[in-house]
């Protein structure tokens, strides 16, 4: 016996629904007047409620206050624009708790034509209490390697102040002006997230933030940088070695070096460039040779030996000024 197309339709609904009811997430259906109008089992019983309490915006009522706003806003916004979305809120449970979810919605159509969204939310409360546990830590580490830092500058200025020679004056100021660039480093690295720091902005924050410190913003910075990411290792090494050629422009190129130019960009798939550029008096002969000795441990020594580390080649130049340019591989 044949059965009918009604018959076909009715039996892939029942399926569909003992499908939708057994599964792990909570789902949800909306119309195309964006009034939801079902609701799977498990999104009932987290709620306590009946289809009919849950019908139009009455599954909104258990979305916590300070997300609610945010949450219709991007449900309508896409809804009008018939474009997926993923949004994180709290809804309350039917005890009262509320817990995070993570709402995926996606418009589905029928022959072609719109027929409303389609979305499942999945509980992600223990990701979002961990990663505010790990937030905290970092915070209270980053607090400790600040305070850390400020003491070891105030041993530096103490011992500076009871020097009795100007060569260890020297010393203990270049040294103070290294620890306060691994704090300003420090600062940049903390607002990264995850494993890899994107150097445009990190690195022209942080020339900024030092040359506020070296000479209180009376130099110019002109940044140009595309977007590159790197891990934080190689993001904290170089980091280090423009501070030091920050600190380099300011203190040898003369008072008329009132710009630096950085510039980070890419030299085809696997190649970028760092260059620090001043309008100064540019390098003597002398200082070119001082730098290439062997075993130089001053401020170009170190910035040699970060460039090696980071498999970097480093050339120095004269262009209107000074010119430092940084190539090396990046993934």
């Amino acid at each position: 016996m044949a059965i009918s197309s009604e018959k076909m339709a009715d039996m892939g609904e029942l399926e569909f629904r003992e499908l939708a009811d057994n599964a792990p997430v909570m789902i949800w259906r909306s119309r195309t007047d964006k009034l939801c109008d079902w609701f799977n089992k498990p999104w009932q019983d987290y709620s306590g409620k009946t289809q009919g309490q849950l019908y139009g915006y009455g599954w909104a009522e258990d979305v916590h206050p300070e997300d609610y706003d945010r949450c219709v806003a991007t449900y309508v916004t896409a809804f009008d624009a018939r474009e997926p979305f993923t949004m994180p809120y709290r809804l309350r449970r039917h005890d009262g708790v509320y817990r995070w979810f993570l709402d995926n919605g996606a418009p589905f159509y029928r022959e072609g034509v719109f027929a409303g969204y389609f979305g499942s939310c999945i509980d992600i409360t223990e990701q979002r209490d961990l990663e505010e546990h790990q937030r905290v830590l970092l915070a209270e580490l980053n607090h400790r390697v600040k305070n850390n830092l400020q003491l070891i500058l105030s041993f530096l200025q103490l011992s500076k102040m009871g020097a009795s020679s100007d060569e260890a004056k020297e010393l203990l100021q270049s040294a103070m002006t290294r620890v306060q660039g691994v704090g300003i480093m420090q600062d940049e690295l903390y607002k990264s997230a995850g494993g890899v720091v994107e150097l445009s902005e990190y690195l022209a924050s942080l020339a900024r933030s030092t040359i506020a410190i070296e000479n209180s913003g009376q130099s110019t910075l002109v940044a140009e940088a595309q977007f590159i990411e790197v891990p934080h290792e190689l993001a904290s090494n170089l980091g280090l070695i423009v501070n030091e050629l920050i600190t380099n422009a300011i203190k040898h190129s003369g008072a008329e070096a009132g710009r630096i130019h950085l510039r980070v960009q890419r030299l085809g798939v696997q190649e970028m460039e760092i260059t620090v550029a001043d309008n100064g008096r540019g390098f003597s002969q002398e200082s070119l040779q001082a730098i290439a000795k062997p075993g130089n441990m001053r401020g170009s020594g170190l910035i040699n030996a970060l460039a090696r580390k980071c498999n970097a080649a480093l050339s120095r130049e004269n262009d209107k000024g000074a010119v430092v340019k940084i190539r090396l591989p990046v993934a």
